[in-house]
């Protein structure tokens, strides 16, 4: 038995799925084309900066600072798939961190 092409997928086949919708709420059901049964393009922006504070020999210290998906977009990944169900990319996280090198 072969898999239908998305634009094929028949709303009552996505019905099972609606449950989904209550969980998560209105933002994620935004996100995803249920007339082809696919999910939207998706975007996350990241940014990051780093220095070396000290290059002495063999020795370096750098810092680094990270920030992910800057405009704290919900993004999905993946809408009630087969095997993984709903994946949701992570809301805006920040990250800092400080290498020794000897």
């Amino acid at each position: 038995m072969g898999l239908l092409p998305p634009a094929s997928v028949e709303k009552s086949a996505l019905s099972p799925r609606l449950g989904d919708l209550q969980q998560f709420g209105q933002a994620v059901s935004n996100r995803i084309n249920f007339n082809r049964g696919r999910v939207r393009p998706s975007l996350s922006l990241d940014a990051s900066v780093g220095t070396d504070f000290v290059t002495r020999g063999r020795l370096t210290v750098r810092l680094q600072a990270d920030i992910q998906n800057l405009t704290n977009r919900i993004n999905i990944i993946n809408f009630a798939g087969l095997f993984s169900g709903t994946g949701i990319a992570p809301p805006r996280n920040y990250a800092v961190r400080l290498d020794v090198e000897f």
